[in-house]
């Protein structure tokens, strides 16, 4: 019997079958660690107001409903049959969407109505959403034969899915400490296994012609470890979300607690003596210095939470850096889709890390400019380039309007652009289909102008006040645009610190204007600059023997899979400072790519080593961090690298810097 592409039968034979017993423990470590997140961020949700309602209620949907998924297709990993089982991706993609949608529409039915009744409502949704999920991700299975389920397991499998899903709406709604929460994701995880495991009770596979392949298939193991490693990615997002939203508020709450005591003491100090009033300010004064001190204690910690994050990004981008330039294996049009979506996927967060990291930079008065003259004309029609796909996918037009002369401004070159991407991609983003976004360049007395106007739907009058404001989006309910609400806030305070000023005028349903107001300078000054970067260009990596020193195992693999694009390089790898220094001095490389971030010895301390050597003080060395620190990048530019590269990886980068280290004579940059 066969209901929507479903075959059933009770009495069909298949081949035997069994579970890799370490696998379906990951399996199960994995539904339980994406539980414990996706409750710790639902908590949030039920304080959570405005904008950070919504944002705590997707992150759990997202979190919950991949790591579901997750658990999944690691579980179909530990399913052994005689055959060889692969992958349909569409169906793939498409059940992970299912598990999300499905979580985000039960935890909004338990927003909505609350009680018994939005527990049961959200617990079917969610459960059918996984039960859907599941039986997909089998569809999406391609092996030689024929795959049947016994009706009554079936069954038996959609009850515990609506079930399982029931109680952790429940679960949601009712617990508040990390205790709790913690026992409910180990009661969590054994219900979302227990429903996949009872599901494959009932699988019966028979041996046969099986499907045609319509396309290029993924690969169990493939796959798997791929989703192993975004899911670890979102999880870590959303632990260190929830940790940073807890810990502020904790000192929001204990600063106010403070403030409200001392204030009472203050009462009683002006009521009994006067003389105690200085006291009491003393105290205030106090408590001020230290409110700042949990400021840039928080502005410091996101700086350091960003370079953490650096270190999976750099195995996520590099690695599809790698697949996007491999000539010598092209990839069908299928997986350059999927590949494409994972390097803007991971390109989009990296661009967030950066926003955070630049404005906690400003908060904490660490944020430095290069000012110098700039061809704004020039930056603008450079991103235009690059947004016009963009634009061309959304039915917008990018127009850059010839000035009526050359003009030039005083400003930090990359800050600019910066800004400019910010607002030209807004103005994509939040106008019309078929709509039009236009940059205008004019002069104004001393002054420059650079104007982005788009025919977008406007501002509402009511929004400009807080227009500006951290965490602020300028999009409308269910305008599916993503972002944190930094952009704009960030983009105002980097112009300012250009001594520049950023305006807008909007008129609702017209569209809006956002002006960069910044001084002239003289076009001439220009050309001398334009000429160098025009000169900088990377050509082929040089044949060279190269020793990359790094103790991280996600780094060590992605070098070696460059090293193996590129062709010309002889790859040597050092884990340990020790054993780098040792292997410097037998091998003698042309180059050292070292990692700044060593256990027992740091990078600066090895090559303090390398230089006291005489056998390998000439060596070229060339620095790799994930910290991006002001002080820690000044430090490692003016320690003697011959090059200083910040992770993620950009491999046009590394090539250049290698070429300049082995072959200095040639006019080759070095990008940092």
């Amino acid at each position: 019997m066969e209901i929507l592409g479903l075959c059933f039968s009770s009495r069909v034979e298949g081949v035997a079958t069994d579970h890799d017993g370490a696998l379906v423990v990951i399996s199960y470590l994995v539904a339980a660690v994406a539980s414990f997140t996706a409750l710790d961020m639902a908590e949030r949700l039920n304080s959570a107001q405005g904008p950070a309602r919504r944002f705590w209620h997707l992150g759990a949907a997202a979190v919950l409903g991949g790591g579901v998924w997750s658990m999944h297709f690691i579980a179909m990993l530990a399913y052994r049959t005689p055959f060889k089982v692969e992958y349909d991706p569409g169906l793939t993609i498409l059940s992970g969407a299912i598990a999300m949608i499905a979580t985000a529409g039960g935890l909004k039915a338990i927003t909505d109505s609350g009680g018994w009744r939005g527990i049961l409502t959200g617990g079917t949704l969610v459960g059918l959403g996984v039960a859907v999920m599941h039986y997909m991700g089998m569809e999406a299975m391609r092996l030689p034969g024929e795959v049947y389920y016994r009706p009554g397991f079936f069954a038996l499998s959609v009850l515990i899915a609506v079930a399982a899903a029931s109680v952790a709406l429940w679960l949601v709604v009712n617990l508040r400490t990390a205790r709790q929460r913690g026992a409910a994701a180990v009661v969590m995880a054994a219900a979302i296994c227990g429903m996949h495991f009872t599901a494959m009770a009932g699988t019966v596979i028979v041996a046969g012609p099986g499907q045609a392949a319509d396309g290029e298939l993924v690969s169990g193991a493939l796959l798997s470890a791929t989703i192993v490693a975004c899911t670890a990615l979102i999880l870590t997002v959303g632990l260190m979300c929830a940790y940073i939203d807890r810990r502020l508020e904790a000192r929001s709450l204990a600063e106010a607690e403070r403030l409200r005591a001392l204030n009472g003491q203050l009462e009683s100090a002006v009521q009994l003596r006067t003389a105690d009033l200085t006291t009491a300010l003393a105290a205030l004064d106090e408590q001020r210095r230290r409110a700042e001190d949990a400021n840039r204690a928080k502005s410091d910690f996101l700086a350091n939470m960003s370079h953490e994050l650096r270190t999976p990004l750099n195995a996520v981008i590099g690695f599809a850096d790698i697949l996007r330039m491999r000539g010598s294996e092209p990839l069908t049009e299928r997986q350059t889709e999927a590949v494409e979506q994972i390097h803007t996927a991971g390109r989009h967060l990296l661009a967030l890390i950066e926003e955070v990291l630049d404005f906690a930079k400003i908060e904490s008065g660490k944020v430095s400019v290069s000012i110098e003259a700039v061809d704004p004309q020039e930056v603008a029609e450079a991103l235009a380039g690059t947004f016009r796909p963009m634009a061309d996918r959304a039915g917008i037009s990018v127009t850059i309007a010839a000035p009526e002369a050359e003009l030039a401004v005083r400003a930090d070159h990359l800050r600019l652009k910066q800004v400019l991407a910010n607002l030209i991609s807004n103005a994509i983003k939040y106008n019309r289909p078929r709509g039009s976004v236009e940059v205008t360049v004019q002069a104004q007395g001393e002054r420059v102008l650079i104007c982005v106007r788009d025919t977008g739907l406007g501002i509402p009058t009511g929004r400009m006040a807080d227009l500006f404001e951290p965490f602020e989006r300028l999009g409308r309910e269910g305008s599916g645009v993503e972002g944190a609400g930094l952009g704009l806030a960030l983009t105002r305070r980097l112009v300012e610190a250009m001594n520049g000023r950023l305006d807008v005028q909007s008129l609702e349903g017209v569209g809006s204007t956002f002006i960069v107001d910044l001084p002239a300078a003289e076009p001439a000054q220009v050309a001398a600059r334009e000429e160098d970067r025009r000169s900088a260009v990377v050509g082929k990596a040089p044949d060279a023997v190269v020793l990359y020193i790094e103790d991280n195992a996600s780094n060590i693999r992605l070098m070696r899979h460059i090293a193996e694009a590129l062709g010309s390089l002889d790859l040597h790898v050092a884990e340990l400072p020790m054993e780098g220094l040792e292997l410097a001095a037998a091998l003698r490389p042309d180059v050292i790519l070292l990692d700044i971030n060593l256990p027992g010895m740091d990078g600066f301390q090895v090559k303090t080593r390398l230089e006291a050597d005489p056998v390998t003080r000439d060596i070229p060395v060339i620095a790799i961090s994930a910290n991006v620190l002001s002080e820690t990048v000044t430090r490692g530019k003016t320690s003697g690298f011959h090059g200083y590269l910040t992770k993620p990886i950009n491999i046009e980068a590394l090539v250049a810097a290698i070429s300049a280290a082995v072959e200095p004579t040639p006019p080759t940059a070095i990008s940092a």
